[in-house]
């Protein structure tokens, strides 16, 4: 359209002016029409880059004077199989690394019952029918962790072996409850005894203690009924209580499959059930969980969905509606080709792009806490794509995100923080398919007091999408490429390669370290550009890939 315009602009012009070349010269009419021509160009140019021409489904509304809440840290606690790791000097310094990203570790079947016997602290009962019990092993691994100046958070299963005879071997050991109540009594109570008498009251309130890990996945982690779960629940804390009165007590973390054989009952059965172990109406519950896995063969994101009914449960209840709300196991389960491995992560742009949807999704049912398996590559310190993201959330810890309206479509969101004075966007899209070529184009529009209090801004940009910030793609072609085998039936793109490729990997992983680091680091793509507001409001021009997460900084000049 630009092209005919310009053609008929002149000719009008020139059959106009025809009437008038005996007072003008050829070379004014000329420029005439060049200045005609010029200012139409100009007028169009202004029209497209018109901030209200955008289209509204495309705009996000940001009020910098709105306060939503902080940008509290979720991401800071990680789950221990094995707490004996922490008895390694080696293994202690190899956490190093991670510091800045973990503060807490929470150790699963510290009691016993284990396919591994380990933690086989209770042995057996005397001739007056009183336990015997060896803690030291218990003792040593909890003071070693200790050294790391992490918390502890301990997970009270499973019930050791000799309280459930016969024995049967479930997929993570002794899923039965005792045979004897009354010997399990015993046991709780000697077990917290011995953190107090080495740790001290003051220091074991502060801890958490989980009674079972997924209690409604039968029979791999509870083979009993629901009700028989429930007064396990009971007697286990009415005797964690009787040493330490205030500890923070809750039930193991919800699986949330298809597989649960149920759901929201125990919120139900806390708040006003009638307690097994004390006859009274309801159960002490500091915090309540659930795990959450996703499958990428799936091609979904379920979180919403698995959250909201719990969310509004605990909310029902006024003395639950505030208590700490976690995803104590997490992680993507399986991968594109529907292939779990011992990986539970997906360590490219889309799992950082999954892990973005996440955590504005955990703001919005208020989740405490997502506890995390893991987010470096293997045999490394490296990043993946997913630590990366966690290295953002570092610089919006502790800001106050503000209120975000929009109509954008499918998993994309932008989370606003202002912190230090500063104004920052945490923008994501996140497709459900790795091969998606869903890119997106958004604008954030800023106004309220924060923004209008100043005409100019310094920006910068960091980014994560297939292009940056995320070594993985370039680590699966060198693989490749040096001849190493490729396991056809293994996992793809989790955060340990070796779910999909033979030991030769290690090698190539070495041989390219240097590589592998520049491309991990979070990658800045805008450095200290300016951008104005016009008539008190800021509209950017955010392009995403189809799995990306950008970080735009604002600081006012």
């Amino acid at each position: 359209m630009k092209v005919v315009t310009k053609i008929i602009i002149p000719l009008f012009l020139l059959f106009t002016l025809s009437f008038t070349l005996e007072s003008c010269s050829k070379d004014e009419v000329v420029e005439d029409i060049e200045e005609v021509i010029e200012n139409e160009e100009e007028d169009e140019e202004e029209e497209e880059e018109d901030p209200n021409a955008i289209d509204p489904n495309k705009i996000v509304s940001i009020n910098t004077g709105s306060g939503e809440g902080l940008f509290y840290n979720f991401w800071s606690t990680r789950p221990m199989v094995n707490q004996t790791r922490f008895n390694s000097v080696n293994f202690r310094n190899s956490l190093d690394p991670i510091r800045p990203y973990v503060k807490s570790y929470s150790m699963v079947r510290m009691m016993g019952g284990r396919n591994d016997n380990r933690n086989n602290f209770y042995k057996g009962v005397d001739e007056s029918g009183n336990i015997i019990v060896d803690f030291r092993g218990l003792i040593t691994s909890l003071k070693n962790f200790m050294l790391t100046g992490f918390k502890p958070r301990i997970v009270l299963d499973n019930v050791p072996w000799e309280m459930s005879l016969p024995r049967v071997e479930d997929a993570f050991g002794n899923s039965k409850p005792p045979n004897d109540y009354g010997i399990w009594r015993q046991y709780v109570n000697a077990y917290m005894t011995a953190l107090v008498d080495e740790f001290g009251l003051d220091e074991v309130r502060t801890w958490r203690f989980r009674i079972a890990t997924e209690p409604n996945f039968t029979p791999n982690h509870w083979r009993g009924t629901r009700d028989q779960f429930f007064r396990h629940y009971d007697i286990t804390v009415d005797e964690v209580l009787k040493v330490v009165p205030d500890a923070l007590v809750g039930p193991g973390n919800l699986l949330t499959e298809n597989a649960a054989t149920f759901t929201t009952e125990i919120i139900d059965h806390c708040a006003n059930g009638i307690n097994f172990a004390t006859g009274e109406r309801g159960t002490k519950m500091d915090f309540f969980s659930l795990s959450y896995y996703e499958k990428l063969d799936k091609r979904e994101l379920r979180f919403e969905e698995v959250v909201k009914p719990y969310r509004d449960k605990l909310n029902s209840f006024s003395q639950f509606s505030n208590i700490p709300f976690d995803i104590q196991e997490f992680g993507i389960l399986r991968g594109d080709n529907g292939v779990r491995g011992v990986s539970l992560s997906d360590g490219t742009e889309l799992g950082a792009s999954w892990y973005a949807t996440i955590a504005d999704l955990a703001y919005k049912y208020d989740i405490t806490e997502i506890y995390d398996w893991g987010q470096e590559l293997e045999n490394s310190d490296l990043p993946t794509g997913r630590r990366t993201v966690t290295e953002m959330f570092l610089k919006l810890e502790g800001g106050m995100r503000m209120f975000a309206s929009h109509n954008l479509s499918g998993f994309t969101g932008v989370i606003p923080v202002a912190k230090d004075g500063k104004i920052y966007l945490f923008a994501y899209n996140h497709n459900t398919t790795r091969s998606s070529t869903n890119a997106k184009t958004i604008y954030p529009r800023l106004e309220g007091n924060q923004i209008s209090n100043n005409t100019t801004w310094k920006m910068n940009e960091w980014t994560i999408d297939k292009d940056h910030s995320v070594l993985m793609n370039e680590l699966y072609s060198d693989i490749r490429n040096a001849g190493v085998g490729e396991k056809l039936n293994g996992r793809i793109y989790g955060n340990r390669p070796s779910d999909r490729f033979e030991d030769g990997w290690v090698n190539v992983l070495n041989s390219n370290l240097s590589k592998y680091e520049e491309l991990s680091k979070l990658a800045q793509t805008v450095n200290d550009s300016i951008v104005s507001t016009e008539d008190s409001q800021l509209t950017l021009k955010v392009d995403l890939a189809p799995h990306s997460v950008k970080l735009i900084e604002l600081t006012p000049e």
